[in-house]
C-alpha cells in the first residue's frame, strides 16, 4: 500500500470514529433518561439486544453477501463478546449516579489503554510523538476521575472498568479484522450480551411502557450504527491514529447532560476533557505532518 493509499485509510478511518461518537453520545443519553425511569442495566441490556439482533440478522440476509455472518473463528468471537460485555455493563451502571459527560470523560481512558496495549498486543510501533499523547491522555482521565473524592463509592470506578473493557474489546476487533468482518463482530457481540442480559435479568423483569419501547428501539439503531462505524474504523486504520479522536463524543455527551438534565461538568471534568482534547489534535497534526513528508523520512 502507498503512502497516499495509507493515509486515505486513515483519515476514513478518523471520519468513522467521529460519526460513531456522535450516535454513541444520542444513545448515552438516551439510555440515561431510561435507567432514571428505574429500570435496571441488565433489563436494558436485554430489550436493546432483542431489538438489535433480529434486526441485524435481517439486514444481512436481504442486503449483504450469503457469507457475511459465517467466520471460522467463533471462540475469537465468544471471547471478544464475552469481554466486552462489560463495557457496556459498567458504563450504564455508572450513568445511574454520574453526570453524562462524567463518566464520558472517564471512559475515554480506553482511548490511551488501546494505545498503550496495541504494543505488546498487537505489535503496532507507536513512536514518541503517540507516547507523549497516551500520557497527557491518561493525565486527563486521571484528572476527571477525582480519585481523591468519591471514586470508589461514586459511579467512577464502573467507568474505569468500561473503559478498560472497551479498550480490550476494541484491540481484539483490531486483531480480528484481517478475517472477521465488521458485521459478523458487531452482530455476534449483540447476539451474545442480549442472551446474557436476558438470562440475568429474567427474575426480575418489569414491564416496559409503549413509548420507553420506542425509546429502546432508538437505542438499538444508534447502537449499531455508531459500533459498526467504530468497529471498522478500528479495522482498516491503526489503533494508536483512530482511537483518540472518540474525544468528540465529550461534547456531544456535555451538550446533552445539560440540556436534558442541567448538568454543568465539575472543574475537574473540564480540566481532564481539555487535556484529553489536547492530545487527540496533537495526534491529527502529527498525522497530517506525516503526510508532508517523503516515505523514507515517516517517523512515528
Amino acid at each position: 500500500m502507498t503512502n497516499a493509499e495509507t493515509h486515505s485509510q486513515n483519515m476514513k478511518g478518523i471520519a468513522l470514529v467521529l460519526i460513531g461518537a456522535l450516535m454513541l453520545a444520542l444513545m448515552d443519553g438516551v439510555m440515561k433518561h431510561l435507567l432514571n425511569q428505574g429500570y435496571t442495566v441488565l433489563q436494558m441490556l436485554a430489550v436493546r439486544g432483542w431489538f438489535i439482533v433480529p434486526i441485524m440478522a435481517v439486514w444481512s440476509l436481504k442486503m449483504m453477501p450469503a457469507e457475511t455472518l459465517k467466520t471460522k473463528r467463533p471462540l475469537a468471537h465468544l471471547i471478544r463478546a464475552a469481554i466486552g460485555f462489560f463495557a457496556p455493563f459498567c458504563f450504564f451502571t455508572a450513568l445511574i449516579t454520574m453526570p453524562l459527560a462524567d463518566a464520558t470523560v472517564i471512559i475515554f481512558g480506553s482511548t490511551f489503554m488501546m494505545t498503550a496495549l496495541s504494543v505488546p498486543l498487537l505489535k503496532e510501533h507507536v513512536g514518541l510523538h503517540r507516547w507523549t499523547a497516551v500520557i497527557l491522555g491518561f493525565v486527563g482521565v486521571f484528572i476527571a476521575a477525582n480519585p481523591t473524592g468519591n471514586f470508589f463509592t461514586g459511579g467512577s470506578i464502573f467507568a474505569v472498568l468500561a473503559s478498560l473493557s472497551y479498550a480490550l474489546i476494541m484491540l481484539m476487533t483490531r486483531w480480528m479484522g484481517k478475517t472477521e468482518n465488521t458485521y459478523a463482530q458487531v452482530f455476534y457481540f449483540n447476539a451474545f450480551a442480549a442472551i446474557v442480559a436476558t438470562v440475568l435479568c429474567a427474575p426480575s423483569f418489569s414491564p416496559i411502557t409503549p413509548v420507553d419501547l420506542g425509546w429502546i428501539f432508538l437505542i438499538g439503531i444508534l447502537s449499531v450504527a455508531g459500533h459498526l462505524c467504530l468497529t471498522h474504523a478500528f479495522s482498516i486504520a491503526p489503533v494508536g491514529l483512530v482511537a483518540p479522536f472518540e474525544y468528540s463524543i465529550m461534547i456531544w455527551a456535555t451538550l446533552i447532560g445539560f440540556l436534558v438534565w442541567g448538568h454543568i461538568p465539575g472543574s475537574e471534568v473540564i480540566t481532564g476533557a481539555i487535556v484529553i482534547v489536547v492530545s487527540g489534535f496533537y495526534l491529527l497534526q502529527r498525522e497530517r505532518a506525516l503526510k508532508a513528508l517523503p516515505d523514507s523520512s515517516h517517523q512515528d
